[in-house]
């Protein structure tokens, strides 16, 4: 058996009896089984059990059993290719390898299966194809050769994080728009990756204040450990969150963009690999939720900063990403799709003289 995994996985081991995502499933009322997709109702059984205890404080909580949830927060799904691994980097003891891996997304193999036991959750079809839309399938060779494309992007440190999203947008968007699955990317131009600029800081703006704060809150005991932010900070959470994010941004945020990059990167790229292995969804709307993860986390981070009164470090920057990935899935709300410009002439100011850090989105 041919297993494939983020390579940082290799170091992985579940602290079991101490590990706030295990206790928090031991408290989910929420059954996995049958022939439902286990993984994704894991993720929301861990929510649940996280908002349960939250709200109990140091009241008993009635346990759920605590069993059925298979391998969490690890699942192996069968491809084509072989076995690949991904995980939930809601649980604390994945985003601490996240936070320290400093290769975005080196990629392991291991002939003859993982080194312990996993269930392989199969599809039935085997996902020799790929549902790219709710209506449309592709070949999984076809996606895999796009997904490689978008790992080396987003890897690539000659260009800037923004520069190389912008990049992998592009390549989602000829993917969604034009049903053509890019075995290589196209050039970036300026206009480009301004609309695509332009589109994260306008999902920042939209997010949503009260629902950021209701979700930190809810999931706090699986971030406090990272962020040191717990339970008595989340109402001056909630009111940084509806303040000046953009100000956040440059005091918290911007400063440190060159010290959480790699994370930032270790997070991203493990996202591309997953999708659409983890959630059971479509490309369009597995890259969608990416996308708005990403700018809903960047203002989560800001806003974690202006309650520390300190820069985002890595552990503060992977936690918010995962915090709102988690929050835009759970909440399954229609999303805006990022459309490249289709018009080719390009009239825009040249690359080299455009503004590629996180500041630009302010």
């Amino acid at each position: 058996m041919r297993v494939v995994f983020p390579a940082l996985l290799d170091e992985f081991a579940c602290a079991e009896t101490e590990c706030a995502c295990r206790a928090s499933l031991r408290a989910a009322s929420i059954a996995v089984a049958g022939d439902k997709f286990p993984f994704r109702l894991a993720e929301q059984a861990m929510v649940a059990g996280a908002t349960l205890l939250a709200a109990a404080g140091d009241g008993p909580v009635n346990a759920g059993g605590g069993a059925g949830y298979g391998d969490y927060p690890i699942m192996a799904v069968q491809t084509p290719g072989g076995v690949e691994l991904t995980f939930a980097t809601l649980c604390p003891s994945v985003r601490v390898l996240l936070a320290g891996n400093e290769e975005p997304v080196s990629l392991a193999r291991s002939e003859g299966g993982w080194r312990v036991p996993l269930h392989v959750f199969r599809h039935q079809d085997g996902l020799k194809e790929v549902r790219l839309t709710p209506r449309r399938l592709v070949p999984w060779p076809e996606f895999a050769a796009m997904r490689d494309v978008l790992l080396d992007l987003i890897s690539d440190p000659a260009h800037p994080l923004l520069a190389r999203l912008a990049q992998v947008a592009g390549v989602v968007d000829s993917a969604i728009a034009e049903r053509n699955l890019l075995a290589q990317a196209p050039p970036l131009t300026a206009r480009g990756f301004l609309a695509f600029r332009g589109f994260v800081e306008s999902r920042a703006a939209s997010a949503e204040p009260e629902k950021m704060a209701r979700f930190a809150t809810a999931t706090v005991l699986l971030h406090v450990e990272s962020t040191e932010i717990g339970a008595e900070q989340m109402p001056a959470l909630a009111e940084a969150l509806a303040g000046d994010w953009r100000g956040h941004f440059r005091t918290w945020l911007v400063p440190a963009e060159r010290d959480i990059s790699a994370a930032i990167e270790a997070y991203l790229g493990s996202r591309l690999f997953s999708i659409p292995l983890d959630r059971d969804q479509s490309l369009a709307r597995g890259y969608t939720e990416f996308f708005e993860a990403f700018a809903v986390g960047l203002r989560i981070a800001a806003a974690m900063g202006e309650v520390r009164q300190a820069l985002v470090d890595v552990d503060i920057a992977v936690a918010a990403l995962a915090i709102a990935e988690h929050m835009v899935s759970a909440a399954a709300e229609p999303l805006p799709v990022f459309e490249m410009p289709r018009d080719s002439h390009e009239r825009g100011p040249r690359m080299a003289d455009l503004d590629m850090t996180l500041e630009s989105i302010c």
